[in-house]
């Protein structure tokens, strides 16, 4: 329709982790699509996944081969601006772009280490020079790269938390449940994990009062989110010692930790809420599909300026603050314990969290 009334129109193939759709039927399909549909332009990232939307797509290097493909070229204007540059191949398109840079050396030297760098990444298994056997699938180097961010997004997908795991870290919890019927109800209707079960709301409410009904100041929520297995690589390092910076800053936490099945940001403000909390910091396992098993913890502060409780199922994420990517090989799991604790004494102090605690 968009070629019927003369507009450019292109496309993003492509399918998040939860979807089950393999890298190999994915860039099957953008053959396809490319073949019957001719699209104007192809969405694409460097190398298939977008770590940062946890998606596939297409990759850069797929280009070239689709256009040879198709017998399609780029844009005239595209094609007049690489052979200014005398940009043909990956090396000198390198060369020129370090020489816009002010880098003083010949364009041949640029050109060898352009080589030398690429060389160093195909070795790592990445999806340089990309091609198709003759049978129309990835060459097996970029299979196997793609398969095992693939394999590592499933699992996390479907992994469950580490009960020994939650025992160590926090041996004073309750296990709650979402809405959400199962784990496939979950990945397909995001908002049923935005909520706990009625009875399960009510079981923390009993807790609270057994336990003297006494009002916390800081709530712990750990929830898989979409990867339980970054609460079971990355718990043991960050939990026991935030609970030291937490009692060292002077603050109360709660008696006991909610532990959610199922759930998402939101589940925690409704904990917030029941326990009437002054803040939450709710660890979630995030990101499957960068290649690990990162942990991310969402503070907020649950009060408005006259100190009455804001606590909401819809209250706007701009309220939250986030630190994100806790992983040994990420944000190092000691720099987010600092990092947390301090914004969280911030938090208390200044009654704020999300844009209202500034920068």
């Amino acid at each position: 329709m968009a070629k019927l009334h003369g507009l450019t129109m292109g496309l993003d193939v492509c399918a998040t982790f939860h979807m089950g759709i393999a890298p190999d039927a994915l860039q099957q399909a953008t053959r396809r699509i490319v073949e019957l549909a001719a699209p104007a332009y192809l969405m694409a990232v460097a190398g298939n996944a977008d770590a940062m939307l946890g998606y596939l797509t297409t990759s850069f290097r797929e280009h070239p081969q689709l256009r040879r493909l198709t017998g399609r070229e780029v844009t005239t204007a595209m094609s007049r601006r690489f052979g200014a540059a005398d940009a043909l191949s990956t090396s000198s398109l390198y060369a020129a772009y370090m020489k816009e840079g002010g880098d003083r050396r010949t364009a041949a030297a640029l050109g060898q280490e352009a080589d030398a760098k690429l060389a160093r990444l195909r070795g790592r298994g990445f999806d340089l020079g990309y091609g198709h056997e003759a049978d129309g699938s990835a060459p097996a180097r970029v299979r196997t790269r793609m398969e095992t961010i693939y394999a590592q997004a499933r699992r996390a997908l479907y992994a469950v938390p580490d009960a020994s795991i939650l025992q160590d870290v926090c041996p004073h919890h309750i296990r709650v449940r979402t809405r959400s019927l199962d784990r496939d109800d979950y990945l397909a209707h995001p908002r049923t994990g935005e909520h706990l079960r009625d009875t399960d709301a009510d079981r923390i409410l009993t807790l609270l009062a057994t336990r003297g009904g006494r009002r916390p100041q800081v709530q712990i929520v750990i929830s898989d989110g979409l990867n339980a297995n970054a609460l079971n690589e990355n718990l043991r390092a960050v939990l026991p010692a935030l609970r030291r910076e937490i009692d060292a800053a002077g603050l109360h936490a709660g008696d006991v930790d909610v532990v959610i099945q199922n759930g998402r940001v939101r589940a925690g403000y409704q904990v917030g809420a029941i326990v009437d909390a002054d803040a939450v910091v709710h660890f979630i396992g995030e990101r499957p599909g960068t290649g690990l098993d990162t942990l991310s913890a969402y503070l907020t502060y649950g009060r408005d300026a006259a100190g009455q409780s804001r606590w909401s199922s819809d209250l706007d994420h701009s309220s939250t603050t986030a630190v994100c990517g806790i992983h040994p090989d990420g944000k190092a799991p000691a720099e987010a314990v600092e990092e947390i604790a301090r914004l969280l004494t911030r938090i208390i102090e200044t009654r704020q969290s999300g844009i209202g605690l500034g920068a």
